[in-house]
């Protein structure tokens, strides 16, 4: 018996190794894969992907101070590489629609001078129109996790609100990890400055709804909170003026407003405000429900779908507390199915705005619009 004992001691100790080896191969193997797939590259190249920490250069720095305790956290790597194969996902979309035509555009425009391609909006509106000048102003902000996208990813959307009859700033913002949240709110406060300043180079009309899908509808609410509130903009750090222009209405598509208390998805959104998020001044408005008292919000209108796996449950959420604090709202909770019988998937109406559906919720939307003008 000690024999055959002494005989399985160097088998096991072989099998262990073996393992050992199986598993620092297989992680060698995923670091190389996270590395190769978030390879940076320069942002004057035109394939560059908007997602956080992949664009470098030799004259601006992208990466901010405080995004570098982020910038390892291995749920954000893994999700950099999610959203740079969605960006291919969203371009196929894209590329499968047709924009309207009579729509004029002014691109690239700088609402901070600093360089960053972040810091940039274009300007849409309807052609041919001799009421321009009237035309009431929508400006959008897009989603894409906090981490992914840029004002291109909401281009169709925005160029059919223009066609639409208005005149929409459809803006950029910087990401995560190269920033946290909060300077994600300073900027979105930076191009609301711009288009108070500036909006009178397109339309006499100082009319405003402000828009965003997804992590867009939070950075959408949270900018109007911020623009209305002085010790908010102290809080964040984020200042707009006293006399400003101010959102007539909201229009929130599956907003994710519950960063904190979102259940298991918090593990993702939480390390967005940065790793010493629990410290900061800004912790304790992390949820909508902490930062709604703080300041009047306009009327609202919320658009989700039983298909919105990702932020359904936070829609109805976000509606409840607007009914709660006696905040004009309204819900549009799309329970059908789009022209190949699929369910309408989150932000089907930004995603896919020339549709039925799409064309249905954001016919449905501007209506709301048009009578938050009246009120």
């Amino acid at each position: 018996m000690p024999k055959t004992k002494e005989k399985r001691k160097p088998k096991v100790l072989k099998v262990l190794l073996i393992i050992l080896c199986v598993l620092l191969a297989l992680l060698l193997a995923a670091y190389a894969f996270f590395a190769v797939m978030t390879k940076p590259v320069s942002d004057t190249d035109e394939n560059r992907y908007a997602v956080g920490n992949m664009v470098v250069s030799d004259t601006v720095e992208y990466q901010a101070e405080s995004g570098k305790g982020i910038k390892y956290h291995p749920m954000v790597k893994m999700m950099e590489v999610v959203w740079r194969f969605c960006a291919d996902s969203d371009a196929k979309v894209h590329a499968a629609q047709t924009p309207p035509a009579d729509v004029t555009e002014v691109t690239d425009i700088p609402y901070l001078d600093d360089g960053n391609i972040y810091h940039r909006l274009d300007v849409y509106y309807p052609a041919g129109r001799d009421d321009i000048r009237s035309l009431p102003m929508i400006v959008d902000i897009h989603g894409g996790g906090w981490i992914y996208g840029d004002k291109e990813l909401n281009k169709y959307y925005c160029l059919e609100l223009a066609h639409k009859g208005y005149v929409v700033f459809n803006i950029s913002y910087r990401l995560v990890p190269d920033v946290t949240v909060n300077e994600q709110l300073q900027d979105c406060l930076a191009a609301m400055q711009y288009i108070n300043n500036n909006y009178r180079q397109f339309t006499d009309n100082p009319t405003m709804l402000l828009t965003g899908d997804s992590a867009g509808g939070m950075l959408s609410a949270y900018t109007a909170a911020i623009m209305a509130s002085e010790e908010l903009q102290e809080t964040f750090a984020a200042e707009y003026y006293a006399n400003g222009i101010m959102p007539k209405a909201l229009l929130l598509t599956s907003p994710v407003a519950f960063m904190k208390s979102g259940g298991a998805f918090s593990l993702y959104t939480k390390p967005l405000w940065g790793s010493d998020y629990e410290t900061k001044a800004t912790y304790g408005y992390m949820d909508l429900s902490e930062i709604i008292d703080e300041a009047v919000l306009p009327p609202t209108y919320l658009i989700t779908s039983s298909g919105d796996a990702l932020a359904h449950d936070q829609t109805l959420r976000a509606y409840e507390l607007l009914q709660e604090k006696g905040i004009a709202c309204q819900l549009a909770d799309y329970d059908t199915t789009d022209e190949n019988g699929k369910q309408l998937q989150h932000v089907f109406s930004v995603l896919n705005p020339f549709n039925e559906a799409g064309q249905t919720a954001i016919d449905a939307a501007l209506a709301f619009y048009q009578e938050a003008m009246t009120q």
